[in-house]
């Protein structure tokens, strides 16, 4: 194989197969993990029930004790917030003056429930349930937000998913370019071989090779990539250790690896069995 098989393209061909392999393999942990997300977002979202200010600080607490022993509610998650700290949970600022006169709100029992009870059904009976309680006077709980960012979450999938594709065909059109440079270059010799009846087998392998370390190098740089993003979540948001599963990012490796080899030498040998077999007048 002559060295002019061109150093540049093979560059060019890893590196468009490396952004390839990336995206897929981000792809696929988002897809993988958007349950995991929306389960600790589930359980992130804090349920709030308004107090009835005529009621006894004994009654929240049995009020408190009562939602904590229910087998729904994340153990841990009871809490009473004063009214004066209402505003802060409640994401809403309170003017000077409104200060000084006394706070709006109520004081207020938050709790979160677990992920596998949040919906729409099971808090409205939830709600109802609490709201025969005396010590209660509203509930208030968001099933929406979930929901949404469930959407977004797969929306962002199929957009990565998209550029994955784009990229793919990219990456066979520079490996084409690159098999093709070499094939044109060895013409000759290929030629040769044919007429001392070499087998066809024989006549692919040095191509296949190029392809293998194409694929190789390429699936080498993408999981060197796509270990450090997810070292890099893990250490700035203690979320992820949450979230991650590390036998999803083993999964997307070994997809990401068969991925590789099937873009490069699936379409290496397609591109060697239309250059074998021609006439010598079609080498020129």
């Amino acid at each position: 194989m002559r060295a002019s098989a061109g150093k540049s393209s093979v560059t060019y061909a890893i590196l468009s197969n490396t952004i390839v392999l990336v995206l897929i393999g981000f792809f696929s942990l988002l897809y993988l993990h958007t349950n995991s997300i929306t389960h600790l977002v589930k359980e992130k979202i804090n349920i709030l029930i308004e107090l009835n200010p005529d009621s006894t600080s004994a009654g929240y607490t049995a009020l408190m004790n009562k939602i904590a022993s229910n087998s729904k509610v994340v153990p841990g998650s009871v809490k009473f917030i004063p009214k004066e700290e209402a505003d802060k949970v409640l994401g809403i600022e309170i003017s000077e003056n409104l200060k000084e006169v006394g706070s709006p709100f109520k004081d207020i029992i938050s709790f979160n429930v677990k992920a596998a009870y949040y919906s729409e059904e099971n808090l409205s009976k939830l709600k109802a349930e609490l709201k025969e309680k005396p010590q209660v006077f509203d509930v208030f709980f968001e099933n929406v937000v979930v929901e949404n960012i469930k959407s977004n979450l797969r929306n962002i999938s199929y957009i990565v998913l998209i550029l994955s594709l784009v990229f793919v065909f990219l990456a066979v059109v520079i490996i084409y370019n690159t098999i093709n440079l070499s094939l044109y270059a060895d013409r000759w010799e290929i030629k040769t071989m044919e007429i001392i009846g070499a087998r066809d087998s024989f006549i692919r392998q040095p191509y296949i090779k190029i392809a293998g370390k194409i694929a190789l190098k390429s699936f080498a740089i993408s999981t060197a990539v796509l270990l450090a993003g997810c070292a890099l979540l893990y250490y700035q948001f203690e979320a992820t250790a949450d979230i991650l599963k590390w036998y999803y990012v083993v999964l997307s490796l070994l997809l990401m690896f068969f991925i590789s080899l099937v873009i490069t030498v699936t379409s290496t040998v397609i591109i060697v069995n239309k250059y074998l077999y021609k006439l010598e007048s079609e080498l020129y």
